[in-house]
């Protein structure tokens, strides 16, 4: 277990995902679009590069690691079960493979380093 949690760091995760996240759906957009504000698709990859990536960024390296672990969980969580209601509904798709892996193994290490049973049993 303890090779688990080593391999599933939560700060590495975060920062994997953000860079992942930027070179498959960013990174191609604004290379074909240019910066033109005008473009929904521009609009919208700059909108996840200040919703997403920026605050993962900040995440991995100003908190501490359950913090880090507890806000993984749930930035990935909703965004993994998003993805699994999305194959059930449309249809399993290999594209869809990469992000599926990589939000879950975000969400498993922020689940396994967040101490969420200690912040159950003070309550």
């Amino acid at each position: 277990m303890e090779q688990l949690k080593k391999i599933l760091n939560p700060k590495i995760w975060l920062l994997i995902v953000a860079f992942g996240h930027t070179l498959a759906t960013i990174l191609p957009v604004l290379s074909d679009k240019g910066i033109n504000m005008e473009e929904t698709e521009v609009e919208y990859a700059v909108w996840r590069i200040v919703s997403m990536i920026l605050p993962m960024i900040f995440i991995a390296f100003t908190f501490t690691k359950e913090i880090q672990a507890r806000l993984a969980t749930a930035i990935a969580g909703p965004v993994w079960v998003m993805f699994v209601i999305w194959i059930l509904m449309e249809g399993f798709e290999t594209l869809l493979i990469p992000p599926l892996v990589l939000w879950g193994i975000l969400a498993l290490s922020g689940l396994l380093h967040g101490n969420f049973q200690n912040l159950m049993s003070n309550e």
